[in-house]
């Protein structure tokens, strides 16, 4: 479990064992807890079912210190449910499953994080898979502790080189020579200055920055504005 050390907003700077939050982890060496695959445009009949059989391979696991999946397809009450279970299971690291759809999302993505952070512990630490550079300052600003290099290899496979306010294709902006590498480069500063934004009480100001380069980040940033004040202002210090 996580132990928070300070907010900037609803963001959590903290330290996950050996490790400072938010951080970026190898998803090669993340272990699962088993659960069942659930596309995000389904049935909530049938998302609720695969969500519950999931809910009960992770109930067998003897392994708590496993991430456990937050399955629910699009429907945040099920989200909500499963990781709940999940906390109550012992679970203290959840993945959001279908973060790729999420993404695509921005207003399930936004109801779907926020809800559930505000029904776990405080401890319970968040991970979003596969997320852009360009967006970890909101999705952190949102609640999220934990992101991957998957999206940075990705990237670079299609040859794109992903900075923190932008992707560039190769083919059109040669940059650098080495575009893995530069992708983990620029993915490790982008948590880093996340990080020291936190601790100065500036995230809201480096995600409003970010929200000038970035679609996605502006998209989020808009909607979060206007849907979830009372949430931001719960967590945001008074001068």
């Amino acid at each position: 479990m996580i132990k928070i050390k300070s907010h900037d907003g609803p963001a959590r700077l903290g330290q996950l064992d050996n490790t400072i939050t938010p951080t970026v982890i190898d998803y090669k060496s993340v272990r699962k807890a088993e659960n069942i695959k659930t596309p995000y445009k389904i049935q909530e009949e049938i998302a609720e079912e695969c969500m519950l059989k999931s809910i009960e391979l992770a109930k067998n696991d003897n392994d708590k210190d496993k991430y456990a999946v937050i399955q629910g397809a699009q429907y945040t009450n099920l989200r909500v449910e499963c990781a709940n279970q999940l906390e109550k299971e012992g679970y203290t690291k959840l993945i959001f499953a279908n973060s790729d759809e999420l993404l695509r999302n921005p207003k399930e993505l936004l109801d779907i994080i926020i809800t559930c952070r505000q029904n776990l512990n405080t401890t319970t630490a968040l991970y979003f898979p596969f997320a852009p550079t360009p967006i970890l300052p909101i999705l952190t600003y949102i609640g999220i502790d934990i992101f991957d290099n998957s999206r940075a290899i990705y990237e670079s496979k299609n040859n794109n080189l992903m900075t923190t306010t932008n992707i560039y294709p190769q083919n059109d902006y040669h940059i650098t020579d080495n575009i893995l590498d530069e992708n983990i480069n620029q993915l490790n500063f982008a948590i880093k200055e996340i990080q020291e934004n936190i601790k100065n009480k500036t995230l809201r100001n480096l995600t409003e920055q970010k929200a000038t380069t970035s679609p996605e980040a502006m998209t989020l940033h808009r909607l979060l504005d206007k849907n979830y004040t009372d949430y931001l202002l719960k967590y945001t210090q008074l001068y």
